[in-house]
């Protein structure tokens, strides 16, 4: 073949996990190496402007026997499964007006310039005869192939379930599954994360006084409590799930002072008298709670006027589920080598986050930032401050593959302090 590597051409592998029948061509040796792609899938020079255009975004109009680009006319979309997508574009002809299909869906449907005679490729490629193309529907959508998972898969990543229901994935079930590992692996102070980002900002910003009565809302296995214990405050703790458990037997054998309640965090009303606390936390749990509204208008009720409620979450903007990271190459441990992708920031479906390993499953409610300013403007709550931590330059020195590159650039998570307002 004129100028072919040994690799095959990126395009015509994925489409041939689709379509059975579909032709492997050569790429040729002058493109990158992430996406080999043959001529066939290469550019093609628009009529009107001359430049070379992706085949996906350039047209054949078979009339005029002329290309034309998405730069020179309009173009539209149009919703229908083919290959590894869910919808093509049509461009409109600059000559003649007329919406021709872009390449990549004219070669499904049969009508690219290669296939009807119009044109005769100049390279060595074999082009593609589709006789029923509605076969060539794959039966999963997102197809692997898709958007940004095809750059997913080229990476390493974490596996994100986007759920109809909670049939399977119960949030108590999910936790207490991951209870044993999470408590035993946390030294004092908590993970990475919490040692460094977050346990600090929340206790900044609680500023718990000594005998100020605290509730640590979905508290787990205690961390924040004995941080806020230490501090002087008078603590109960509240989680129903077996998280809890680790908490209470530390307790027992430490004497923190702390009283943990194994009970449902949406029933505080019901077991708390109304304004009973001076501060509450809720520490890296809102986000997996599915009836939030509900806990933060009960959390308004147990606090006193102009008591303190403050709360932290993964980044709604920058974190799993709304954003993810791929590493390419993926055994790559340099942070110059991770690509963030943005999957959805508007998904509302319950969302389970699997671990590269496997071993590990995590249930989340994905929510807007407007959604969380929203609700507790509801229940007459009023933030007084946020904060995202930011890797500081001590602990880029300290910790230079945790941070560099990466947590200094993005907040993963998000912090904020909210007052009670005087009723209106």
């Amino acid at each position: 073949m004129n100028g072919a590597s040994s690799k095959l051409c990126f395009y015509c592998v994925e489409y041939k996990k689709v379509a059975k029948d579909y032709p492997l061509n050569y790429a040729f040796v002058d493109h990158e190496e992430i996406t080999p792609r043959c001529y066939l899938h290469w550019q093609y020079e628009c009529s009107n402007c001359k430049n070379m255009t992706h085949f996906n975004g350039i047209a054949w109009c078979s009339d005029c026997k002329e290309f034309t680009c998405l730069s020179c006319a309009d173009e539209h979309m149009v919703k229908k499964k083919f290959l590894v997508y869910d919808y093509y574009y049509t461009i409109d002809c600059k000559k003649c007006n007329k919406p021709n299909p872009a390449l990549d869906y004219a070669e499904f449907e049969g009508s690219h310039p290669f296939q009807i005679g119009n044109l005769v490729p100049i390279e060595d490629v074999v082009v593609w005869m589709p006789i029923h193309p509605e076969e060539a529907v794959s039966d999963q959508f997102p197809n692997p192939t898709w958007g940004a998972n095809r750059v997913e898969n080229m990476g390493n990543i974490n596996t994100i379930t986007r759920l109809e229901s909670l049939e399977k994935a119960d949030p108590k079930s999910v936790w207490d599954a991951n209870a044993p590992n999470w408590a035993k692996n946390w030294s004092e102070g908590g993970d990475f994360n919490h040692k460094y980002f977050i346990i600090p900002e929340v206790l900044r910003l609680l500023d718990v006084k000594e005998a100020e009565k605290v509730l640590d809302v979905a508290c787990g296995e205690g961390t924040v409590a004995r941080h806020l214990a230490n501090k002087g405050a008078r603590v109960t703790g509240i989680d129903y799930s077996n998280m809890i458990d680790y908490a209470t037997k530390r307790e027992c054998e430490e004497r923190s002072g702390i009283n943990y309640l194994k009970s449902d965090s949406l029933k505080i009303s019901e077991t708390f008298g109304k304004e009973s606390f001076d501060k509450i936390v809720c520490n890296m749990a809102l986000m997996d709670i599915e009836n939030y509204k509900s806990l933060l208008k009960q959390i308004s009720e147990v606090l006193r006027e102009s008591g303190t409620f403050v709360f932290s979450i993964t980044h709604p903007c920058f974190a799993v589920p709304t954003t993810t990271t791929v590493r390419i190459p993926k055994d790559s441990q340099r942070n110059e080598d991770k690509i963030r992708i943005v999957k959805n920031y508007f998904e509302k479906k319950p969302t389970l986050v699997q671990g590269k390993s496997g071993s590990v499953n995590l249930l989340y409610f994905q929510r807007t930032i407007s959604d969380y300013i929203n609700a507790l403007q509801e229940v007459n709550m009023v933030i007084t401050e946020m904060s995202e931590p930011q890797a500081s330059e001590e602990l880029k020195e300290k910790f230079p593959r945790d941070t560099y590159l990466d947590m200094e650039l993005v907040p993963y998570f998000l912090i904020v302090k909210v007052k009670k307002a005087s009723e209106l």
